[in-house]
């Protein structure tokens, strides 16, 4: 039994002897292998639905637009074809804009010339049927492609489809499918001023003959315009599209909603807003008193009684002759604001100049922007319009008819 014992010991200590002399670590180390490299996502192209045209008007759509805080649903392809055919259509100040769409299964980035999709990595939405993220050079090209894409929801409201809510968060825009306020031609602002009075403006229209799509189709951003002045009734609606009055009401202590979306409905462009045509130099107001939030109003200041469009085209360089211009300045909240305040409301000078670029377009005029002013043609555009200093121009809009 003794003799058994020992030689279970020795079979015992060699299978072990054996087992350690198999192992990697008991002999000189063995290189560890390179980590596994990520496979890039694919680059396919997925063709997307060519955008439906509805019967809504360009009018009806600004007079509608309202911000959905909670965002729910799931989209159609369609309707995520029209809202980005939509941003896509936005003209580029900058020197690049990309265009980004995150839905519930992942992000991919859009192609406005193939209207197509590319899968871009694994980010996914959380709150809302899908969002739409711009990377752009200038705030205000981000602000121009949202606003398109935001009208473009609003057209989708009336019909055979779920309506599409929109709002914009923090530096991305969400979008839900759920039940909307829906569509109005309510007109809520009148002058303040008597009719013959120089800061009078007549009623702007709020619907028209126009087809929104169609219209977008047919962006008149341009550079060359026909000398011929506004009318009164043209400048009174591209100045309600701009920034006037809706129906709609802000949830925060009752502030009267615009044609546009602002962050906490601080509507940083209240009162900084200018017009220069034949005539002078105007302030647009859309507010009675000019600061309180919760009025209405549809109306202009004078601030020179003379043309000084020569002087303002030699005060920015290369900027077009045009009939009329739109200055959008930055004062107040907005000029003394942190660096996101300031973002926030160069993303509302973009949804300024979209909504005019798309009401001019529906009235058969062009526009063009600059929006990469020096602080120099800042100083000079003061000077020649009597700006106050405290509004710091930022974009100027040409707009006039096309020429033949």
């Amino acid at each position: 039994m003794r003799i058994i014992i020992l030689i279970l010991i020795l079979v015992a200590v060699v299978i072990s002897a054996g087992a350690c002399t198999a192992s990697p670590t008991s002999l000189s180390p063995v290189p560890t292998p390179p980590p596994a490299q990520a496979v890039p996502p694919p680059s396919t192209e997925e063709s997307l639905p060519q955008p439906i045209i509805t019967n809504n008007s360009v009018e009806l759509c600004l007079n509608s637009r309202y911000s959905e805080h909670s965002l729910t649903g799931t989209a159609s392809n369609q309707q995520i074809a029209n809202i980005l055919w939509a941003a896509g259509k936005a003209p580029v100040a900058g020197t690049y804009r990309d265009i980004y769409i995150s839905t519930p299964s992942e992000e991919y980035s859009y192609k406005p010339g193939t209207h197509s999709l590319s899968r871009h990595s694994d980010q996914r939405v959380t709150g809302g049927a899908f969002v739409i993220n711009c990377e752009s050079a200038l705030a205000f090209d981000t602000g121009v492609a949202y606003m398109l894409a935001m009208l473009s929801s609003v057209s989708l409201w009336k019909n055979s489809e779920s309506s599409v809510a929109n709002c914009p968060k923090q530096s991305s825009l969400y979008f839900g499918v759920q039940e909307v306020r829906g569509l109005t031609s309510e007109l809520v602002a009148h002058s303040s001023v008597s009719q013959g009075d120089p800061g009078w403006l007549p009623d702007p229209s709020t619907n028209g003959q126009n087809k929104f799509e169609e219209v977008l189709a047919d962006l008149k951003y341009v550079s060359e315009f026909s000398p011929e002045n506004l009318t009164l009734q043209q400048v009174s609606q591209l100045l309600w599209a701009g920034y006037g009055c809706t129906p709609h009401v802000a949830e925060i202590g009752g502030r009267k909603g615009l044609t546009v979306p602002s962050a906490m409905a601080e509507y940083y462009l209240t009162g900084t807003i200018y017009l220069t045509s034949e005539k002078g130099v105007y302030r647009y107001h859309n507010r009675n008193p000019g600061t309180d939030l919760t009025t209405r109003d549809h109306r202009i200041e004078p601030i020179k009684p003379y043309d000084i469009r020569n002087n303002l085209r030699a005060a920015v360089s290369g900027m077009p002759q045009a009939p009329c211009y739109i200055i959008i300045c930055l004062g107040g909240k907005a000029a003394g604001g942190t660096e996101q305040v300031k973002n926030w409301a160069l993303l509302e000078t973009g949804f300024v100049a979209a909504n005019v670029l798309v009401q001019a377009s529906a009235m058969g005029l062009g526009c063009y922007f600059e929006a990469t002013l020096t602080s120099d043609e800042q100083t000079s555009i003061q000077k020649v319009t009597g700006i106050p200093s405290s509004d710091s121009p930022q974009v100027i809009i040409s707009i006039g008819s096309v020429t033949k």
